[in-house]
């Protein structure tokens, strides 16, 4: 990709690239020395009215860390990558768009008519999820394509018209549009898309056929929803922070984080705004992949823990593990993305006792305002993080720098008024009783994500990250027998740093449907080079050459009567070949990997062909340390009084004094500015090249 040419960075001499990853309570920032791969990183707190204003407070806290104006910061940056809970908050919230829709004759109800089911479908009295779109704004045309593509009946545009002047006069601020078979046959959702904008009216249009081209009308529809739902709330942040950073010296474009790991530019981003909906986590994800890379796990899980929630990814010989699916405040989402299991159990979630008299921790969260009692901002409800500084976890005056002191008398009081009071129990064990059970929580989700996809968590190495992890993963490892827990010096800021470890991606797809046995190479071969020429012109016109271009192709298969489809890879020469003997081994294969079982002589199908073009960035490395002595005295601050199941004084250790090669044996404390990391008895921690601790469990 063409490269800004951005002046030295003052006399530091450095051109930097910038990640910034916006969570429910803090706005992370990691600024990276392309020429020595220094590091340098802020939390500033997240302002939900307007999040680019936490963005700029969290650049301008580099800025002054560095001693250098923020404008000049900014007019060295030659990489800004931008993971947002922005179009993840407006779906949850539902405060998206104001929708219509364009739809078939006969299949307005097809939002609201699902798949016929609903969350929990045996409860008679649960009330269907409400649609996206109101029934009054959901509008049909006359037309009709068959499945095959061919038309029935043509478009009827002077109705078409009528319609899309009805929803304009409705104050309709985006517009969907989905038509039956519309991937067989677009040509009618493009004509309806340009009927709809050739008189100005400026709604956000989107058409399914672009966001999703397979089968399914109602996969379609709703992924197309989400988009529409999503996208112009999207574009008008992601603007006004572009304008933000020009205005503040700036000369850069606004790279975005995508759910799949990959990045795109501005403008593709708010055209493909459902792939923003996992934009924050996917960059933890694409950070375990670096680590996986640094420590040679062919295992390896992430646990980000943050201030609202942790999310859990798998790693497998060094890339994430994907889907193609999934469901979000009871809408479904088809687009691809990392997998990866969100539990409502971070730093700010709400203890409570439930009706009857049981200890609950989330999914509620205190957020960023009011945020726990103990940050004096409103906030009386006790949270993970006001137990955490009752049991003396957590420094009061260290906090985030020093920059927010922790009240522990209010931390305190919220406790006991909510939890050990109503048990009559003590303080302490009411506060290490919140702490368990957000152990718990975090070790059956883990234990969700690995056992459902065949993984042992026992051969895996769990990486912890995020301001709240450190605090928790030993104890979470040791539920789990996983060996070995990794936390990287800057855990709390990670998710932005994995940013920086990313490419920008394309995903190309088309819908086959069709049993191997029906299949001609030579159509598949023309099929596959023509997405694949589509996502490298797409990536040629974002400014990368040829030799920075990778391309990978794949095949979702399943068997006939199956719903669910299995990912198979295609390698390079297997398209040369002249049958496809090798496509019915290789699935078998892939299917047994997932099941441990396969179907031979049944039916099998191909049901798409996808085509991922990747542009590469510059690669990610990350400073390496020769090993010091193994004596951690150097890194020592003090003791601190703490509750492992009775009051101890233990040692606490600076994180960023340790060095490679020092060791110490648990119970002991590692803080820094934004994390703590608690080490327990038993366990034995040493510092590894790249500044991590790296704990055994056993």
């Amino acid at each position: 990709m063409a490269e800004h040419n951005a002046p030295g960075f003052g006399n530091l001499g450095l051109v930097i690239r910038i990640g910034v990853d916006i969570g429910g309570t803090f706005t992370d920032v990691v600024v990276l020395g392309e020429d020595d791969g220094r590091l340098w990183t802020a939390k500033a707190m997240t302002t939900p009215t307007d999040p680019s204003i936490g963005v700029l407070d969290g650049l301008a806290l580099v800025a002054e860390r560095i001693d250098r104006p923020l404008r000049t910061l900014l007019g060295a940056c030659s990489l800004f990558i931008h993971g947002t809970t922005v179009a993840t908050n407006l779906l949850v919230e539902r405060k998206g768009a104001r929708l219509g829709l364009l739809t078939t004759e006969g299949f307005r109800d097809v939002m609201e008519l699902r798949e016929g089911t609903k969350p929990r479908r045996y409860d008679l009295r649960m009330p269907f999820p409400a649609p996206l779109i109101a029934r009054r704004h959901r509008l049909e045309v006359p037309e009709r394509v068959r499945y095959d593509g061919r038309i029935e009946r043509p478009l009827d545009e002077a109705a078409a018209a009528a319609r899309i002047a009805s929803l304009r006069e409705a104050g309709v601020e985006a517009l969907v549009i989905c038509l039956l078979h519309a991937h067989r046959h677009p040509a009618h959702e493009d004509r309806l898309a340009a009927l709809a904008t050739a008189n100005g009216w400026r709604a956000y249009v989107s058409l399914s056929h672009r966001v999703l081209p397979r089968e399914g009308e109602y996969d379609r529809l709703s992924t197309a929803a989400v988009n529409a739902y999503v996208g112009p709330g999207l574009a008008r942040y992601l603007e006004r922070l572009q304008e933000r950073l020009d205005a503040a010296g700036g000369q850069f474009k606004v790279l975005v984080m995508q759910s799949t790991g990959g990045v795109l530019p501005l403008a593709e981003a708010t055209a493909f705004a459902v792939g923003s909906v996992l934009s924050g986590p996917a960059g933890g994800a694409m950070a375990g992949a670096l680590f996986a890379r640094l420590t040679a796990a062919p295992l390896l899980v992430t646990c980000d823990m943050g201030g609202t929630s942790t999310d859990i990814s798998v790693i497998e010989h060094g890339a994430p593990v994907e889907r193609h699916e999934h469901e979000m405040s009871d809408v479904k989402i088809c687009a691809p993305a990392i997998d990866i299991a969100a539990l409502g159990a971070g730093g700010g979630s709400i203890a409570r006792l439930d009706s009857g008299g049981l200890l609950e921790v989330g999914p509620e969260s205190a957020g960023a305002a009011p945020g726990p009692a103990c940050y004096g901002r409103g906030g009386t409800l006790p949270t993970v993080t006001d137990a955490n500084l009752v049991l003396g976890y957590l420094a009061p005056g260290s906090f985030l720098g020093g920059r927010l002191r922790l009240d522990r008398a209010a931390a305190e009081h919220a406790v006991r008024t909510a939890i050990a009071a109503p048990l009559a129990i003590g303080l302490e064990d009411a506060a290490y009783a919140i702490h368990t059970l957000t152990n718990s929580r975090i070790a059956e989700g883990i234990r969700a994500a690995t056992v459902r996809r065949g993984y042992d968590p026992r051969d895996a190495v769990l990486l912890g990250f995020g301001g709240a992890a450190g605090l928790h993963m030993v104890a979470v490892a040791r539920d789990l027998s996983i060996p070995r827990v990794v936390v990287p010096n800057h855990a709390s800021v990670l998710s932005a740093l994995g940013f920086l470890a990313s490419d920008v991606r394309h995903d190309s797809l088309a819908a086959i449907g069709q049993p191997f046995a029906a299949l001609a190479p030579a159509a598949l071969r023309k099929t596959i080079d023509a997405l694949e020429t589509e996502g490298r012109a797409r990536l040629r016109a974002d400014g990368f050459a040829d030799a920075d271009i990778v391309a990978q192709r794949l095949f979702d298969c399943r068997y006939l009567r199956q719903a669910y489809t299995v990912e198979v890879p295609i390698a390079p020469d297997r398209l040369a070949e002249d049958g496809l003997d090798w496509l019915t081994r290789d699935f078998a294969a892939a299917y047994e990997r997932l099941y441990f079982h396969s179907h031979p002589g049944e039916t099998a199908v191909v049901e798409t062909v996808r085509v991922v073009t990747s542009g590469k960035l510059p690669p990610l490395d990350l400073p390496t340390h020769p090993r010091g002595a193994a004596d951690p005295t150097p890194a020592a601050t003090g003791t601190r009084r703490v509750w492992l199941e009775g009051w101890h004084e233990i040692p606490v250790f600076a994180f960023d004094a340790l060095v490679h090669g020092m060791a110490f044996a648990g119970p002991a404390l590692v803080e820094s500015e934004s994390t703590t990391v608690l080490v327990p008895d038993g366990a034995r921690a040493a510092t590894d090249a790249h500044g991590s601790l790296v704990i055994g469990t056993r």
